[in-house]
């Protein structure tokens, strides 16, 4: 079974790779307690709340940032990123890969939904 796991650190700097972040101790740290999904949320000064979650779905890693502004009472847009496996595995946020074959197959299986969509 794959699973993903992260701390505040190596979650800010995955993070940081696709969105401009205010400096980490000014960012919340949330882990579901079933450890599938990780966040971090903050909010900028003109009453932005963001919210960027790292978690597994449909067998892909995957990062979901969305954000609200202070009048709306729910997320009013998010933008998805499938992450990339040999990348996760290298930080050591993605664990359950046993075998090379089982990380070649799941990174075809990655490669045939980005060219999919």
């Amino acid at each position: 079974m794959t699973w993903i796991k992260a701390n505040k650190t190596k979650l800010y700097r995955l993070i940081a790779e696709h969105i401009f972040l205010p400096k980490m101790k000014y960012t919340s740290f949330i882990e579901a307690p079933d450890r599938s999904m990780y966040c971090l949320e903050w909010h900028t000064a003109r009453g932005v709340h963001y919210r960027a979650c790292y978690t597994f779905v449909d067998n892909y890693p995957r990062l979901v940032i969305q954000y609200k502004n202070e009048k709306s009472k729910a997320f009013i847009n998010h933008t998805i990123a499938i992450l990339d496996v040999t990348n996760l595995v290298e930080k050591g946020m993605m664990k359950g890969i046993r075998s090379e074959h089982q990380l070649k197959s799941t990174l075809l299986n990655q490669k045939l939904l980005s060219t999919s969509a």
